[in-house]
């Protein structure tokens, strides 16, 4: 069956999600529930005749399976604007008016009268996952047989994991809820936080349990669901981040302790702060298992071939790159790849994509979702009726971020001896070119490439593919299937303009990872571009995570070696040990995941996880090109100005405050510290 069979299936099955849901806040609104307890248990009336009809048959036991699931959708890295906070990273800034809750976490305003971490609906959905295991058992569904029983058992299983993990990483030490709370639960029988340990091996334990049942892969109809696979690579990043500095005895504060809840063989303490070599052991055995599991499965790395072939389909011509013109071999390779990457975080399973081992699908298109439109420039194509149409111009990545890109020569560009000195990167590299005219009518035409400077010309297939800069051509059929040339010191284009100063990038660049190749937006209004999947898991992070623990480990050669088959299809050559008198091992590998992972939703965890969120989130290191002056000139808008946002640093920001209104109605729970 076809993708778009896939898609027109499962928007029926959303619909029939939504409905349950709506089903069950009817439910509660009419008072079923009569305790009076911590409202992120508020979840589930309790067995009523008329809820039976969730479980009759087949077609009702999945569309409440999927009301379970529909969670996993909502509290992603893509879901920019909501509770989750983790936007606020160094990877990129968004504009101050939008005022989202990432924002809140970014500045250091964030407090315990906000809920920027999703806390009660992530435990809204554990309370889905109970309650559907319970009506399982309990209405029998027709024509749902014991062995379908058992997937959707396990299943249930990988849920409550996921949830479980995502309150983790956001909240440190969490309480495990293992059952359907009773209505009748007294307020000191509520859990408090479990040690972060203990919440680990639950976690792992439940992953394990479901990759012992469910299939190594789904079948295409059943995309986005959990596989045996998706279950052991998530213990691989949840054992990666508890053998991380944060929680294996580097914890930013020692001293908290629970006050009033004892975890069973930990008795009140809630983070270890001793050092323990066996978790990056641990670690490793299941990054190990995970990427074995999946290069069985059929999974691998998204390559040339699949991406040629998709760019074939779709008829999109190879992208310009500076100092690529000549048209020889080596350059068309280039860029090629650079396409390939385009392709790599957009083409979804239907393409050939074996890249993605969890996915979740978009609702648009993907040149017209909300959260795409947020990378897009604020001008695309004039219509036919003289107005504009484009995005809102908001995701700008970071002076720190674009420098993190190597160069072709697969070096840091301040550590590249052969890339151009520092004071001539923002320097013209057309030399002898001058700024064409601004245009005032129309968007700005290819002369714009004049003003790009060195420091965007000589770097690697990557940051073409991912980062949009002054002077480049954004997309080759964007623009009513013409290019778009982007010029960002224009105020009649793309520029800062005081007349929407609301959606402004404010570093002189623009992420545009996730713009699929094939867009495209038509003077008479409408839009068109493939619809991709949201990536949660993926290949390349197998190779990172394994590259970690052996660094960690100080196994160096294992260690390159994984990190190589990520350098080596990005086209960089390959490390040896002769590059760590560069930077350390464990820097290399923190390296190329910041640039691999780029804006997938990675960096806030990580940055938090390593204890290095103090120094790389300081105010101090925020910095981008002056993109935020009305028709600047070329030298005006090429110098590196901090960024004019209120950014602030505060040890509590290593982890999200749960909200006041929980701690009063559980007395077991402690606030994070700080807060």
């Amino acid at each position: 069956r076809g993708l778009g069979d896939v898609y027109k299936r499962q928007n029926n099955e959303m619909k029939l999600t939504k409905n349950i849901r709506q089903y069950i806040k009817i439910a509660l609104s009419a008072g079923l529930l009569a305790f009076p307890s911590c409202s992120y248990l508020d979840v589930i009336p309790p067995a009523q005749p008329d809820f039976d009809d969730t479980m009759k048959d087949e077609s009702a036991t999945l569309g409440f399976l999927f009301t379970a699931y529909s969670g996993t959708s909502l509290y992603t890295f893509w879901r920019e604007g909501s509770g989750d906070a983790s936007l606020a990273t160094d990877e990129y800034v968004e504009p101050k008016d939008w005022d989202w809750n990432m924002q809140k976490m970014l500045y250091g305003t964030v407090s315990a009268a906000d809920d920027i971490g999703d806390w009660e609906n992530l435990y809204n959905y554990i309370g889905y996952v109970h309650y559907f295991l319970e009506q399982l058992d309990r209405l029998n569904p027709a024509g749902v047989t014991e062995e379908e029983k058992a997937q959707y058992r396990a299943e249930c299983w990988f849920l409550e994991a996921y949830y479980h993990f995502k309150v983790l990483q956001n909240y440190g030490p969490c309480p495990i809820i293992e059952t359907k709370v009773d209505q009748n639960i007294l307020p000191s029988e509520i859990p408090g936080r479990s040690h972060f340990d203990y919440c680990v091996d639950w976690i792992v334990g439940k992953l394990d349990a479901a990759a012992e049942v469910l299939p190594a892969t789904q079948t295409t109809e059943n995309l986005s669901r959990a596989d045996a696979t998706i279950c052991k690579s998530l213990k691989a990043r949840v054992l990666l981040y508890a053998a991380s500095p944060l929680w294996n005895g580097s914890f930013v504060y020692p001293n908290w302790r629970n006050t009033n809840y004892e975890t069973p063989g930990y008795g009140m303490e809630l983070v270890s702060n001793k050092y323990d070599p066996a978790k990056w052991e641990r670690a490793l055995t299941a990054c190990k298992e995970a990427l074995t599991a999946a290069e069985a499965a059929g999974y691998k790395l998204f390559d040339l071939e699949a991406s040629e072939a998709k760019a074939a389909i779709d008829k999109v011509p190879l992208p310009f790159i500076p100092g690529k013109e000549e048209d020889t071999e080596e350059n068309q390779s280039f860029k090629k790849r650079v396409q390939m990457f385009q392709y790599m975080i957009t083409a979804h399973e239907g393409f050939n994509n074996k890249e993605i081992i969890w996915a979740i699908n978009l609702d648009a298109n993907g040149i017209d979702a909300g959260v795409t439109k947020s990378r897009l420039p604020n001008r695309l194509v004039k219509k036919s009726d003289g107005s504009w149409a484009g995005g809102y111009h908001g995701t700008a990545p970071t002076w720190a971020a674009v420098n993190r890109f190597y160069t072709e020569n697969g070096l840091p560009p301040a550590k590249d001896p052969d890339f151009y000195l520092q004071s001539e990167w923002l320097t013209r590299y057309y030399e002898g070119a001058s700024s064409p005219e601004l245009s005032k009518d129309q968007l700005d035409s290819e002369e714009i490439k004049n003003d790009i400077v060195k420091f965007n010309v000589g770097r690697e297939p990557r940051y073409y593919a991912w980062i949009a800069y002054d002077g480049c051509e954004y997309m080759p059929l964007i623009n009513n299937n013409n290019p778009l040339w982007l010029n960002l010191k224009n105020s009649n284009t793309n520029g800062y303009s005081l007349s929407n100063t609301r959606n402004a990038t404010g570093t002189g660049f623009l992420n545009k990872k996730f713009i699929v190749p094939n867009g495209v937006y038509l003077s008479s209004g409408s839009t068109s571009g493939d619809k991709f999947r949201i990536i949660l898991i993926r290949m390349a992070e197998l190779y990172l995570n394994l590259a970690e623990c052996y660094a960690a480990l100080d196994r160096t050669d294992e260690a390159l070696e994984n990190l190589n088959v990520i350098r080596e299809r990005a086209g960089v050559r390959k490390l040896t040990t002769a590059d760590l008198s560069t930077m350390s091992l464990m820097e290399w590998v923190r390296n190329e995941r910041a640039i691999e992972l780029h804006a997938e939703g990675h960096r806030y965890y990580d940055v938090r996880r390593w204890r290095i969120a103090d120094q790389v989130m300081q105010p101090s290191e925020f910095k981008g090109l002056n993109g935020m002056t009305v028709n600047p000139s070329f030298e005006e808008f090429n110098q590196i100005v901090p960024i004019d946002q209120p950014i602030q640093w505060n040890v509590r920001q290593y982890l999200v405050p749960i909200k006041n209104s929980e701690l009063y109605s559980d007395p077991q729970l402690v606030q994070a510290p700080g807060y």
